[in-house]
């Protein structure tokens, strides 16, 4: 290979990022992307977590708007990763309340304790793997007509 095989693309194995190596700023971003993607995945669970499924491969954390601070920045931090994955906007609002609602006002806590990703009494679903960390999410909003 005569001292070429840093200039080819890699893939990495644990964040999937595709990268060359032998680019210095292919280095960096593939190391804030690493870093940033893995501990906004890790899972460390807490005293009082809402375990609404358990498999043998792992379970189901329900996180609701009136859930500690802790809870609701691991799902802040989840969110802001899939945000950031399918390509919407660092710090884009939240969906937007619909207009005949007043559910900011019946929430369980105020304005000023809720991060903004609960509009209304959303529901913060997580798949966790004991070895893995989060290995998925699902954002569930009620509707009525």
């Amino acid at each position: 290979d005569a001292g070429q095989r840093q200039l080819g693309a890699l893939q990495c194995g644990s964040c999937g990022m595709l990268y060359a190596p032998g680019i210095p700023e292919d280095r960096i971003q593939h190391l804030r992307h690493h870093q940033r993607l893995c501990q906004g995945l890790s899972y460390t669970g807490w005293k009082k977590e809402r375990v609404v499924g358990e498999f043998w491969d792992g379970k189901i954390v329900l996180i609701l708007p009136g859930d500690p601070r802790y809870a609701l920045r691991k799902a802040q931090e989840v969110l802001a990763l899939v945000d950031s994955e399918l390509g919407f906007p660092a710090g884009a609002p939240p969906c937007p309340e619909p207009s005949h609602s007043n559910s900011r006002q019946n929430s369980r806590i105020s304005p000023e304790q809720n991060p903004g990703i609960f509009p209304g009494q959303s529901h913060v679903y997580l798949f966790v793997s004991p070895g893995s960390g989060v290995l998925g999410c699902l954002v569930a909003h009620g509707i009525s007509q």
